[in-house]
């Protein structure tokens, strides 16, 4: 019986790893594209409507929303960016996890390519051998 990979049990640990980064990742990129998609609605909405103050009162008041909607723009882009730095954060530990998973898989392809070498190479001793034997009960004036 051979043996196993010695380094299934990390190679598990690293898939889930990988795995879990992923699930981050996708994650970040989701609430990164509700706040992109959120921030650009409220610019749109506020592109398309139009006031024409009439009095001193509604100038103010225009005036002064105005003012709060720049703030709150200004809040939402940070926020934006924010939700950016968290999806390229996610990527790089999403991509180091994969690099260090693949290096693993490739000893374990590696671990398998000559498990499988060494059964064939004893399968072909034994396949010799039964044919060695047939041979020799098949001739056996070349018995010496």
């Amino acid at each position: 019986m051979s043996r196993g990979f010695s380094l299934a049990g990390l190679l598990r640990l690293r898939k889930l790893e990988e795995d879990e980064r992923a699930i981050a990742l996708n994650s970040a990129r989701d609430r990164e594209s509700i706040g992109v998609a959120r921030t650009r609605r409220i610019r749109n909405s506020l592109a398309d409507s139009q006031v024409d103050p009439l009095s001193y009162v509604s100038l103010v008041s225009v005036a002064a929303t105005r003012a709060t909607t720049a703030t709150m723009l200004a809040e939402l882009g940070e926020a934006d960016r924010a939700a950016a730095a968290e999806v390229e954060a996610a990527r790089l530990a999403h991509a180091d996890a994969h690099r260090r998973t693949k290096g693993l898989e490739k000893l374990e392809t590696r671990f398998e390519e000559a498990r499988m070498a060494e059964e064939l190479r004893a399968e072909q001793l034994v396949l010799d051998d039964l044919s060695a034997r047939a041979w020799h009960l098949a001739n056996p004036e070349a018995r010496a």
